[in-house]
């Protein structure tokens, strides 16, 4: 079975090579970020760690360049490996557009996705009614595509049900005991309607 010892080593190849990205990129954060991440919040072992979940996680190229690229631009650096990749879009036509998606919920209060109410219940709907959309718009922006990444692997958001009580009209019926009750009522109404006229 020398193809499973190949495989096996292809995959430890892969595993010291983004361990090392991995490393570059803490330092970078104890750097960017200094006492938001010391150094001993990130171990090699954390790293190793990180490492293992990505690949599990298997984001093309281009995601995991800009999720890394994005984690510098944060307030705080990425708590976990998976926070760390919903920091890349997601180009999923699934998805409404972002700014639509904000609109929707901002402006008309309409969620057509469970991912636009979940990340509607993050920035907060008192927020997005009554602040301007300079500040909700930003972190709706961050929110977003986390809202989608973690969709996308496996997170169900639930839309809340609706719990409103349709109406319907039913007539009344000639025979009912209320009918001689309301034509009494609607007679006497009508008698004051055409004095006061």
């Amino acid at each position: 079975m020398p193809w499973i010892e190949a495989e096996n080593y292809d995959n430890e190849q892969r595993l010291r090579q983004l361990t090392k990205e991995i490393v570059r990129l803490f330092g970078e954060w104890q750097l960017n970020f200094g006492n938001k991440a010391p150094v001993k919040n990130y171990p090699v072992q954390k790293a190793a760690l990180w490492a293992k979940v990505i690949l599990y996680m298997q984001p093309t190229a281009e995601q995991w360049q800009q999720a890394k690229e994005r984690s510098l631009f944060e307030e705080w650096p990425p708590s976990s490996a998976r926070d760390l990749l919903a920091l890349a879009p997601v180009n999923n036509p699934c998805y409404p557009d972002m700014h639509q998606a904000y609109t929707d919920a901002a402006v008309n209060q309409k969620y057509n996705h469970a991912v636009v109410y979940e990340t509607a219940r993050r920035v907060g709907f008192w927020d997005l009614k009554s602040k301007p959309e300079t500040v909700t718009y930003k972190r709706w922006q961050q929110q977003y595509p986390k809202v989608c990444y973690e969709h996308t692997t496996g997170t169900d958001f639930a839309m809340p049900q609706s719990r409103q009580i349709t109406h319907k009209h039913i007539p009344m019926a000639d025979d009912s005991p209320m009918a001689a009750s309301v034509d009494a009522f609607l007679d006497k109404f009508r008698r004051k309607h055409r004095i006061k006229a």
